[in-house]
């Protein structure tokens, strides 16, 4: 499934923890087996195929994205290593060619080996203008997948033109082509279920795999005894249980109904700090927290359309309002976000183009003057008839980001704007925002450290592009940018298509977001991973003790 990369190329700016707190764990001379964890999940995945664009959510990658791995992974230093692949290297410049090796134990869990023919049915579905896929980015650039061995397990893959973040493209999880050849409609796999279609049975070439999910509730993950990694899973089970609003989530670690949680940043967490039996580590990621501007005449707000509008709602928000209210309290240097590609800490290539909107009711009245506006009765300006009343919408039960929107309507009201609000569960949020109903939208694009996503995100036609950007110029610098192998390059033209949106703002940058990760002292093996990868990917490791 996919993983969107909207970070960096020098990643270890990114990592310098926030904070780590807690108990002391205990000690133990070697792993123990058997055993579960019960993990507290922020959001239930509003459908389980991560390929697809309703469903591409950071839950659902790190809950049945560990069912199906890729051939490469991403560590928490941000480095790509081999996962599935035993080795892959570029070996032919023109046309660029990468030969891959995958592991000869790697094996689905009905004992089929993974080979060549799985990547390829992932590229093929990606490619196929019928699926409603999150990102066609890297695949739309592969020409042929032929394989070099007769068992499949060595093949090569021809890009048609230089394809920079191939690494990041092949941490995207590879599907069992035994399994879903012959279905008719990609859409439709895996909505509901991780089954084989043929037969009815739970299928992955990960180290669990889902035995239960009941809608609303949970998710059960058993060990695969098929799995091919260095050890077994030291865990029997695990379980992911959905506590979706903010206050029960960390009531849940607190009074030890679950053993882990992973929420965004919360007032609350704070509090979490030093107490007995837990421990909580932080770090500055690759969550980029954002508010979009919804261009579509499907959103129901046609004043959106008009780039001076987006320009006069970035002058109502008081972003920096925002950060000394709520995020400053996690970390006294966090700062307001500047850019749409890279994060705050990455030296050398963050610019800060957004830095000129700083609130402004003063620029707010020149801009809507200018364009014939005019403030009624209420306070809130009006434009040919049309009030500046917008939808604004984010995840109900994140109390931290409804504390957001509190701050930023109130502040963007005194400017005669209003927002009002627009809320609902991220398992209905979600999918309403990949249709583009919705008119200003808050939430995250999660990373793994490269920013090629950023043409399906802001590219014309791009598979995530729900607000309807519709810019030539911005979408051949960034198609440019992965296409161009010299790293200082890449990021200047990254730099030129953000400079470009900065002028335009389809989306206005909030926050570099720190992760939390927060377990019980008596969980092994587990540790924060900031990547879009998240602190899932090793749950082989895990042991209880």
């Amino acid at each position: 499934m996919h993983r969107f990369g909207l970070a960096a190329i020098a990643l270890v700016a990114l990592v310098a923890a926030v904070f780590v707190g807690g108990g002391s764990a205990s000690t133990s001379a070697s792993p123990k087996k058997g055993g579960q964890v019960v993990f507290g999940a922020e959001q239930e995945p509003p459908c389980l195929n991560g390929f697809l664009s309703g469903c591409n959510n950071t839950w659902t990658s790190w809950t049945v994205g560990t069912q199906y791995r890729g051939l490469y992974i991403q560590k928490p230093d941000f480095s790509f290593v081999p996962d599935l692949a035993q080795s892959a290297k570029i070996v032919k410049a023109k046309p660029m060619t990468i030969a891959v090796k995958i592991k000869k134990q790697a094996v689905w869990s009905d004992g089929v080996p993974v080979t060549y023919q799985d990547f390829k049915y992932v590229w093929q579905q990606e490619i196929n203008p019928k699926n409603d896929v999150a990102s066609r980015s890297g695949y739309d650039s592969i020409k042929a997948i032929t394989p070099t061995s007769k068992d499949g397990k060595s093949f090569k893959v021809i890009f048609s033109k230089p394809f920079a973040p191939w690494k990041a493209l092949f941490v995207n999880s590879l599907y069992p082509a035994h399994a879903l050849n012959g279905q008719p409609d990609f859409n439709n796999v895996w909505l509901n279920d991780l089954n084989n279609p043929k037969n009815g049975k739970p299928i992955g070439d990960g180290p669990f795999i889902m035995t239960n999910y009941t809608k609303g509730q949970s998710m059960t993950f058993t060990a695969n005894p098929k799995w091919w990694g260095p050890h077994k899973p030291y865990l029997s089970k695990v379980v992911f249980v959905f506590r979706t609003n903010t206050d029960t989530e960390i009531q849940a670690i607190r009074g030890g109904e679950v053993d882990a949680i992973y929420p965004q940043p919360q007032l609350q967490l704070v509090d979490l700090k030093g107490q007995p039996g837990l421990k909580i580590e932080s770090n500055a990621g690759t969550t980029l927290e954002h508010l979009d501007f919804n261009e579509q005449l499907k959103g129901g707000m046609p004043l959106l359309r008009a780039p001076w509008f987006r320009q006069a709602l970035a002058y109502a928000v008081n972003r920096q309002a925002v950060i000394t209210q709520i995020y400053k309290k996690f970390n006294p240097k966090q700062q307001v976000l500047q850019n749409l590609t890279y994060g705050n800490s990455q030296k050398g290539l963050y610019v800060p183009h957004f830095q000129k909107y700083v609130f402004s009711p003063a620029k707010v009245a020149s801009i809507m003057t200018k364009h014939g506006c005019t403030k009624g009765s209420d306070g809130i300006w009006s434009c040919n008839g049309t009030k500046a009343t917008i939808k604004y919408g984010t995840t109900t039960g994140n109390k931290l980001r409804e504390l957001v929107q509190e701050i930023v309507q109130a502040q963007a009201k005194s400017a005669g704007i209003q927002f009002v609000t627009d809320n609902d569960p991220s398992r209905l949020f979600f999918p309403r925002v990949s249709d583009g109903n919705y008119q200003i939208a808050m939430f995250a694009w999660v990373g793994t450290g490269d920013p090629f996503g950023q043409t399906d995100i802001y590219g014309i036609g791009g598979g995530s592009n729900w607000k309807g950007y519709n810019s030539v110029k911005v979408t051949n610098l960034f198609k440019a940018s992965d296409a161009e192998l010299n790293p200082t390059k890449r990021t200047a033209l990254v730099n030129a298509a953000d400079a470009n949106m900065a002028a335009n703002v389809p989306t206005l940058p909030v926050v570099q977001k720190p992760t939390f990760l927060v377990y019980k002292t008596k969980i092994h093996g587990i540790r924060d991973n900031s990547t879009v990868q998240g602190p899932t990917d090793n749950m082989q490791d895990w042991w209880v003790g």
